[in-house]
């Protein structure tokens, strides 16, 4: 019976060793290394994420365009900041129809 417990709990344990560092290589591919000046027009984008330090190595805003590719813009830039807040009225106007 302890066998079976044991064997049960390693198995466990593994399983969740392996998702954590799936989760985190996931992340990682998506994280923003670097920022860019890229700008595309604001009807092509889809949503952003903002990533911050300690917890990535830059503070990047993440935009997705309608066709899924991914911008990372310094967070300050006018661009990235009027971008932000276009995306956010759009999500308010999904929420709440007229």
């Amino acid at each position: 019976m302890k066998s079976h417990v044991c064997c049960f709990s390693a198995v466990l344990l593994l399983w969740l060793l392996a998702f954590s560092t799936a989760s985190q290589e996931a992340i990682i591919k998506t994280s923003c290394l670097t920022t860019t000046d890229t700008k595309v027009p604001q009807r092509s984008l889809d949503s952003y994420t903002i990533q911050q330090k300690p917890l990535f190595s830059v503070t990047a805003v993440r935009f997705r365009t309608t066709k899924g590719a991914t911008i990372c813009s310094d967070p300050t830039s006018l661009w990235a900041i009027k971008s932000m807040k276009y995306l956010d009225g759009k999500k308010k106007k999904k929420s709440h129809p007229v």
